[in-house]
């Protein structure tokens, strides 16, 4: 029997999630699957019944008080290239006890840089190869040789960065292929070496949608604590008060914390679940998705044929450019956090009353309706170890 090895990021749930789905399509292929994992990602995959090695923190970039990223705050924290150094050593040992036949790395340099010092068949799953720093940087103008001091910086970690996934055979990249991709400008543009061993499987779900249109707005709050709360704040206050046309519908908030199931009404039309007890079926009965930008959430949303409004993080450059795309792909709409007071409902009504964007997103749902997108992806993990 062969033995997988499958370490995720443990910033969020996506990663952990879409691992704990390719880990049940691999385990019914006949593999043994062993998870390594930190941080959120322990906790969800420990709570779905998985055994996992680990615990403890995941690296996180350290953060400001509404949830957006604080770059130099980070940059200048001597302890992280020392965790992170303990973390790859961690791994070595983790690997070596399991012995694997692959070993599959969710954007974890750290598990890479073992498998690849073991010898190892190793696979990495993206949707983020590359970062775009610049709104990170932006007070850094000064030019050098051409360029501002952000330009270098983002040129030099993603030179680093994109070789070192390119350590392993393969490289998953967990989203549609383009020009549908929902992380278009992070998946563009990249070295040759990293390239070459691209291949668009698309998201690592098995969407369980029904048909139909409900009157529904599902509001998914995604994410680590530390971006989930400033917005939680944020939403509750808004949504206590929903205009008299908008009170035909049901607004359903998920909290977005797996540990707690607990369930409240703000009102009669509002309900809070702390987590859903059945994402897909509320996929299916919603009219309109609210998130956070991230990359699962939109798969999901887009797959049942939902459009969205996008109220991405400030300064979370993964899920701005998610946003952005979505909104030029026209299934959806992207609302910055500083204008949610006076832009959410406003822009709800466009998506509720505007059927373009409901036709357009049962048309992305339709066109990849066929693919199997966890077969691919064991076929590639396949090809690497044969």
């Amino acid at each position: 029997m062969l033995r997988a090895y499958i370490s995720p990021l443990g910033i969020g749930y996506g990663h952990a999630s879409r691992c704990a789905n390719l880990a049940n399509r691999l385990i019914e292929e006949g593999f043994s699957v062993y998870f390594s994992a930190r941080g959120d990602a322990y906790s969800y995959l420990k709570a779905n019944k998985f055994e996992v090695l680990g615990g403890g923190e995941e690296i996180l970039w350290k953060s400001k008080d509404d949830g957006s990223p604080d770059f130099w705050g980070t940059l200048k924290d001597p302890s992280i290239l020392r965790e992170f150094i303990s973390q790859v050593l961690e791994e070595k040992k983790n690997i070596e006890a399991i012995s694997p036949d692959v070993v599959i790395s969710d954007s974890r340099l750290q598990t890479i840089i073992a498998s690849e010092y073991l010898g190892l068949p190793t696979v990495s799953v993206l949707n983020q190869p590359k970062l775009l720093l610049h709104p990170l940087v932006g007070g850094w103008r000064k030019e050098i040789f051409g360029k501002s001091l952000a330009e270098k910086i983002e040129f030099i970690i993603n030179f680093m960065l994109t070789r070192s996934w390119a350590l392993s055979q393969a490289t998953i990249v967990a989203d549609f292929p383009p020009p549908f991709s929902i992380s278009k400008y992070h998946t563009s543009d990249l070295p040759k070496a990293l390239m070459d061993r691209l291949v668009f499987t698309g998201p690592l779900l098995e969407p369980k949608c029904s048909g139909g249109k409900g009157d529904i707005v599902l509001i998914m709050i995604s994410g680590p604590e530390v971006e989930r709360k400033p917005f939680i704040s944020e939403i509750l206050d808004l949504i206590r008060e929903v205009p008299g046309d908008l009170r035909r519908l049901e607004f359903v908030i998920s909290l977005g914390d797996p540990g707690d199931l607990r369930v409240g009404k703000l009102s009669d039309n509002v309900t809070i679940y702390n987590w859903l007890p059945d994402k897909w079926d509320f996929l299916s009965r919603a009219r309109v998705v609210v998130s956070r930008a991230g990359h699962t959430i939109i798969s999901e949303s887009l797959l049942c044929g939902k459009p969205l409004l996008l109220i991405p993080v400030p300064g979370q450059t993964e899920k701005i450019e998610n946003a952005k795309n979505i909104q030029e792909l026209g299934l959806g709409i992207c609302l910055e956090q500083g204008e949610i007071k006076e832009g959410f409902f406003n822009y709800l009504r466009i998506l509720l009353e505007d059927d373009g964007f409901s036709r357009r997103a049962m048309e992305f749902r339709e066109r990849f309706s066929s693919w199997d997108f966890l077969g691919r992806a064991v076929s590639v993990i396949e090809g690497v170890i044969y």
